[in-house]
């Protein structure tokens, strides 16, 4: 018996790639991402190989694939939204900023209240220099007072969640401008 090695998963590859592309070059069709090498895929390919001035042939030979693979990965790089970094601990259980903590989630904190301070004018204009300080501690305050939040100056996960919530509203509301 001869049996043929299953192609569907290099062809969901092509696909995947084919589709990627798609969403930024009109041109080029999306075609389904079911492994089944059919008219649909073979339209996008064509289409594809068409404006990269490769022979049109409407299969992958190496050529293709190649430029296929490197178009599909600088696609990737550039309409990726920016990757996301964990600053409060992912695994806040009893993890409180307080008076006189220190570091980079200080510094974000800062950095936050400084940017809602042009939305807020009863919060003060916070420096971001790493160390929670009185300044800080008063402007937490006064953020957890306008928020009915438990007013005690210090920044645990309900707090931290508040002011990560409406600084993410401020610059995606900017975004829709």
């Amino acid at each position: 018996m001869n049996e043929q090695p299953n192609k569907a998963p290099a062809i969901r590859n092509l696909q995947q790639y084919l589709r990627q592309l798609s969403y930024s070059e009109t041109n080029i069709p999306a075609p389904p991402v079911d492994g089944i090498f059919e008219s649909q895929t073979t339209d996008a390919l064509r289409e594809f190989q068409r404006s990269r001035g490769i022979p049109v042939t409407g299969r992958a030979d190496l050529d293709t694939w190649e430029r296929l693979y490197a178009d599909y990965r600088a696609s990737l790089a550039s309409n990726s939204p920016p990757r996301q970094i964990v600053v409060f601990p992912p695994d806040p259980q009893g993890y409180v900023l307080t008076l006189g903590s220190v570091g980079f989630v200080v510094s974000a904190l800062q950095y936050m209240l400084r940017e809602l301070h042009h939305s807020y004018a009863a919060l003060s204009d916070v420096i971001a220099t790493g160390v929670y300080d009185e300044q800080t501690q008063a402007a937490v305050k006064s953020f957890q007072r306008l928020n009915s939040l438990p007013e005690d100056g210090n920044v645990g996960l309900l707090t931290w969640n508040e002011i990560a919530d409406q600084y993410n509203l401020l610059f995606s509301d900017a975004a829709d401008e």
